[in-house]
């Protein structure tokens, strides 16, 4: 009874924050899409455009940066509403002289840099101190904005309820080989769920930290050691009781890194600060009962997945005996097991197996929820990283 029971709780959790409540956001959204969509766009044409401070912190971007402020200058956003602060974490290669020569030629831009490197959270509490706009955008080097991503990101703060919104990451041209395919799929179930959960409840369960806007006044001082800097935003605006969502029509791209180890390095690193926020806000973190909701469904479950995987294969390996439905789901089991494992042995000879892939990358993001768990409760004593390499 005690191993059925777990096993039946294991199974429902599960089903729970990857089928059923996806399913029930997803209708949520379809019923009221049209209807708010309607009503936003009548107040986002009658009221004028924010001020706007573009913020972005770097380390070692040389590969990216021109491109990425390319982009920004061509935004079609009022010149005398709008400036870019950029911030270099005492970079070590040509990042900072192609700064320069950005800022040189044109006065929007403001360029600092930290001679000792402290870390993302540390710089972007700086660069905000520095800001002017009343609406910030905090963006990473990697993603490349379109025309008109701060005008549609802007707009949507035309409601006083508005506290932050993100931008709609789109991958850009990158190989079909590594982990790509199945990390893009991924990303972009997760975007539809978090726009979903947006329109249903204006409450977004953490943002896209590669774009995402906030009011000025409700960018909270980060502690110095955050790893996932874009979720304590998020939940400090929900817990203040703003609204948060996403713009569908404000697009980015950005450039998939398809090695398998860059891959989990970069989700141990997001996981770690995962719990990190976990700790500090706890499963409900905000008095909007949706809100928390929503977190805890979507994002809580979810970080507890290694322990009702556990659960459900060890529950099965005891019951496996007693029923032929039981004997199955274990053989299922240990035959997507065979199947990843087939499939990171093919990968060391530059071979693929497409569909165990998925099952390799659901596995080894697991993995990394992990050991991101273990990094949280011993400790995290600043918030420097190695960025992901780009491609």
């Amino acid at each position: 009874m005690a191993a059925e029971t777990i096993f039946m709780a294991a199974l429902l959790l599960l089903a729970w924050t990857y089928l059923l409540y996806p399913a029930l956001v997803f209708a949520l959204a379809f019923i009221h899409r049209k209807r708010k969509r309607i009503n936003n766009n009548n107040l986002k044409a009658a009221t004028r455009l924010p001020s706007v401070s573009v913020i972005m912190s770097l380390f070692d971007e040389e590969k990216v940066i021109s491109e990425k402020i390319r982009s920004l200058l061509l935004s079609d956003y009022p010149s005398d509403l709008i400036e870019f602060i950029i911030g270099s974490d005492a970079s070590v290669d040509g990042t900072d002289e192609i700064i320069r020569e950005f800022a040189a030629s044109d006065s929007r831009i403001k360029y600092h840099r930290n001679s000792i490197r402290k870390g993302k959270a540390a710089m972007l509490n700086e660069l905000v101190a520095m800001a002017g706009g009343n609406i910030l955008i905090i963006t990473d080097a990697n993603v490349i904005f379109s025309g008109g991503t701060v005008r549609l990101l802007a707009s949507e703060f035309a409601s006083s309820r508005t506290g932050l919104c993100d931008a709609t990451a789109v991958p850009s041209a990158s190989p079909g080989y590594g982990m790509t395919r199945q990390e893009n799929l991924y990303s972009s179930f997760e975007t539809s769920l978090r726009r979903a959960e947006g329109e249903v409840w204006k409450a977004m369960t953490g943002p896209y930290g590669g774009c995402y806007a906030v009011r000025r006044e409700l960018f909270p001082v980060i502690p110095e050691n955050t790893l996932v800097d874009d979720l304590y935003v998020g939940l400090m605006v929900l817990q203040k009781g703003f609204d948060s969502f996403n713009a569908a029509e404000a697009v980015v791209s950005e450039d998939t890194q398809p090695d398998r180890a860059d891959q989990y390095r970069r989700r141990v690193r997001i996981a770690a600060g995962s719990f990190q926020n976990l700790f500090r806000f706890g499963p409900f973190p905000s008095g909007r009962v949706t809100a928390s909701f929503a977190f805890f469904s979507h994002k809580v479950l979810r970080w507890f997945t290694p322990l009702f995987l556990t659960l459900f294969f060890m529950t099965t390996v005891i019951l496996s005996g007693r029923s032929v439905l039981y004997f199955c789901l274990l053989a299922v089991q240990l035959i997507l097991i065979l199947l990843s494992t087939l499939d990171l042995m093919f990968d060391r000879f530059g071979r693929t197996l497409h569909l165990p892939r998925y099952v390799t990358q659901f596995l080894l993001m697991n993995a990394a929820l992990t050991a991101g768990f273990v990094k949280a409760v011993r400790g995290i004593k600043n918030g420097i990283w190695e960025p992901t390499k780009r491609v």
